[in-house]
């Protein structure tokens, strides 16, 4: 991390027309490099608050500051173009982005090699698994070249090995590649093993409820003690905001 803050979230509050607040007085700081994963229950507003990081959305209440490059989103589904092979839905991205036509093939193919998919460059869809199609989609949102990624839940319809293996990936691209990355989910356990600094966002409205920095955050794994150990932490003060909205 350079120290520098890519991300400023200051007293950011949402509703949606006359409905209740879904985010209230958010505030948060995220630095250039950082990897931090927005953890909280179902509803809580994590994703409400992803979209307006993206600027898929204004806040009520507020301010959001990003890097003027903007972020670049990936969502738990895919959503490639099913008639494109992996290659040419990277290099969509590439055309969007106004990469000359004589350079996005190579260019295309050396964000599939990032993601260790090179040999499926020449296939559709439908020829992929899940995990691959994610990686393609990842591969994708790499070709945006912005500074900051946005994750919300992309490997929540995986299995547990898939999940674990690109737990891996990820880890290694965002090393290789020092993107911001932001990564919304509601595992504990996947947060406890990503995560440089995990937020815990409270049950509706959504505030900061906790923070937990990860010191020695390289070569974990989702059965290391001490992931288990902070995601039994981590777990505990869910519950009371659980229980605190319930009450």
């Amino acid at each position: 991390m350079s120290g520098q803050t890519a991300i400023r979230i200051e007293h950011v509050g949402k509703r949606f027309g006359a409905g209740p607040l879904v985010l209230d007085d958010v505030n948060l700081d995220i630095a250039e490099g950082e990897f931090v994963c927005l953890l909280g229950a179902s509803g809580c507003g994590k994703s409400t608050l992803l979209n307006l990081i993206a600027g898929l959305d204004r806040p009520t209440t507020g301010t959001i500051d990003v890097p003027a490059e903007g972020a670049a989103v990936m969502f738990q589904e895919s959503a490639l173009m099913p008639w494109l092979t992996a290659q040419a839905n990277v290099e969509l991205a590439l055309r969007l982005r106004g990469v000359p036509r004589s350079t996005r093939a190579s260019q295309a193919r050396e964000l599939l090699a990032t993601v260790n998919l090179s040999d499926a460059a020449a296939k559709r869809p439908h020829e992929l698994s899940g995990g691959m199609r994610q990686r393609v989609a990842l591969a994708r949102a790499l070709a945006q070249d912005r500074p900051v990624l946005l994750m919300d839940e992309p490997f929540a319809a995986l299995d547990a090995i898939t999940r674990d293996l690109l737990h891996d990936e990820l880890e290694r691209v965002w090393r290789r590649t020092g993107r911001t990355i932001v990564f919304v989910t509601h595992n504990v356990r996947e947060a406890a093993r990503l995560g440089q600094r995990v937020v815990l966002l409270s049950s509706r409205p959504g505030r900061v409820a906790g923070e937990w920095r990860i010191d020695a955050a390289e070569g974990r794994r989702i059965e290391s003690p001490e992931v288990a150990a902070l995601s039994i932490e981590i777990t505990a003060e869910l519950r009371k905001e659980i229980r605190r909205n319930a009450a």
